[in-house]
């Protein structure tokens, strides 16, 4: 069998993909704000005029603004998920991927029946971390959305209701309700997602 090597510059990536997560969500927003402006100022539609295309209203389209909204969100938590995995991976002894190499093993092989089963508590955590982010992702869209949540509601999430219900109609009963009812919502998701991805823990 051959030497089994990670990813040539792991560490560089890590660093690369780790960046977002040390600005403020804001900043972030921020940022994304003149990436997508609708002129040429913006960095997209500045690199599009010069392919002759455009320019494309990333944020006032309601055909692309919430995957506007989904990339940046991704942008921004890839990072974790990297570091995450990352330290994971580095816990599995390095024995168990020798002997899979010595038996003929392919990275495909030892990925699915070696690496995927014992991430599986990592896999659970970052799931309900995820599921979590999916239901907030209130910053980013005040931030970037047209008329926070437009145009026409297509970037709207649960918690820009609430904050407009409270704080624009001054209905905060309403706000509330639907506050205790997104908590119960996140708790909810997370009971069911590590109920149905339960499974016995693999002794190393």
């Amino acid at each position: 069998g051959g030497v089994l090597t990670g990813v040539w510059g792991s560490k560089f990536y890590r660093v690369v993909f780790f960046f977002p997560q040390i600005l403020a969500v804001v900043i972030v927003g921020v940022i994304f704000s003149r990436v997508y402006a609708p002129d040429d100022s913006g960095l997209l539609n500045g690199a599009l005029k010069a392919l002759g295309i455009g320019p494309v209203l990333f944020m006032a389209n309601p055909d692309i603004a919430l995957w506007s909204i989904v990339g940046v969100l991704v942008w921004q938590a890839v990072g974790f998920y990297v570091v995450l995995f990352s330290a994971g991976m580095a816990s599995v002894p390095k024995d168990i991927y020798e002997a899979a190499t010595i038996d003929g093993a392919g990275r495909a092989a030892m990925f699915f029946r070696i690496t995927l089963p014992l991430l599986w508590d990592t896999l659970q955590v970052a799931w309900v971390y995820l599921g979590i982010a999916a239901f907030d992702a209130f910053a980013i869209v005040q931030v970037l959305s047209v008329d926070q949540g437009g145009p026409d509601g297509a970037t709207t999430v649960l918690g820009m209701e609430i904050y407009r219900n409270a704080f624009s109609y001054s209905q905060f009963g309403y706000a509330s309700a639907m506050g205790v009812a997104l908590f119960f919502l996140t708790i909810t998701f997370a009971a069911l997602t590590l109920r149905v991805s339960r499974r016995d823990t693999i002794e190393l």
